[in-house]
């Protein structure tokens, strides 16, 4: 299972500047087929630079949930370190 790409990234407007929200359309290769399922996620930065990274679906595919928040998780913080999601 690996994230393929995100597409549609948007930003959620937030009054707390060490949380930001994300929704996006997740491009997901699973092991029989390629998908896309709707996600929203929030990056939230401590004070020692550490970053908490929360996934949910909106649109769960027939695959078990864990191994794709996983990887989403990783993928979101690989695009975040590169800095190509949306400031």
């Amino acid at each position: 299972m690996t994230v393929l790409e995100l597409n549609n990234v948007e930003r959620e407007p937030g009054a707390i500047y060490y949380i930001r929200r994300y929704r996006a359309v997740a491009k997901l290769k699973l092991p029989t087929e390629i998908v896309d399922s709707n996600v929203e996620f929030s990056i939230e930065t401590g004070p020692l630079g550490n970053k908490q990274i929360d996934v949910e679906l909106l649109t769960q595919p027939n695959y078990p949930a864990l191994p794709i928040i996983k990887a989403l998780r990783d993928f979101i913080n690989e695009n975040d370190n590169a800095g190509t999601l949306p400031i």
